[in-house]
């Protein structure tokens, strides 16, 4: 009986020791694994510090494009704003030249008009100064020859009387000369009352 338990009992000491042998074993491929487990997550996140820092810059880049965006469409937009406004002040300055060249125009029109009426005016006036010499230069020459034929007739009349009269040559002559006196002053007042009539004729239908 005691044979047989000490064989028993060592037994389970060669049983219990491979499995010590392997609980030893076990500790030391588990502190392997931890040591491969720190240094494959060491070499990761080497390999993805990088990544994650690029993926960080990534993040924050698209804030500083906005801005830049923003930065360029004011500036564009204020280039912009600037040029139409230099472009309407050179519209202004052009228009405002145009309006002193037509202004400049009109003012020698003008000039130019004045003077055509003022020459147009001294011409008619001139026409009409013509005009009336010579309606008096006709009516002289018809009254003319009206005193001519009636001084013809007066002449034949003193013949008559003068062939069956007392009165001398003398006193026939003298008569008549005072007749033809008298006659080229009443001539001369009308021709001059009629000139002044077609004078204030013509100034009124001037006006």
């Amino acid at each position: 009986m005691g044979s047989g338990n000490w064989l028993r009992s060592f037994i389970c000491l060669k049983k219990h020791k491979p499995n010590r042998s392997k609980q030893a074993k076990t500790p030391s491929i588990q502190v392997h694994s931890s040591n491969e487990k720190s240094n494959g997550d060491e070499r990761v996140e080497e390999h993805e510090g990088p990544e994650v820092a690029a993926a960080g810059s990534s993040q924050s880049s698209p804030g500083i494009a906005v801005e830049q965006r923003a930065a360029a469409k004011i500036q564009k937009a204020f280039r912009s704003y600037r040029a139409r406004k230099a472009v309407r002040r050179l519209r202004d300055a052009g228009r405002f030249k145009n309006i002193l060249i037509q202004g400049h125009t009109v003012k020698k029109q003008t000039t130019s008009t004045l003077s055509y009426l003022h020459s147009w005016c001294n011409v008619q006036s001139q026409i009409r100064a013509r005009r009336i010499c010579m309606v008096t230069e006709g009516r002289l020459k018809q009254k003319k020859m009206e005193n001519q034929m009636k001084l013809e007739a007066k002449l034949h009349e003193l013949e008559v009387e003068w062939c069956g009269g007392s009165e001398t040559m003398e006193e026939i002559l003298s008569r008549i000369q005072q007749r033809e006196e008298a006659a080229v002053k009443r001539e001369r007042a009308m021709a001059y009352a009629f000139s002044h009539q077609v004078t204030n004729f013509g100034f009124i239908n001037h006006f």
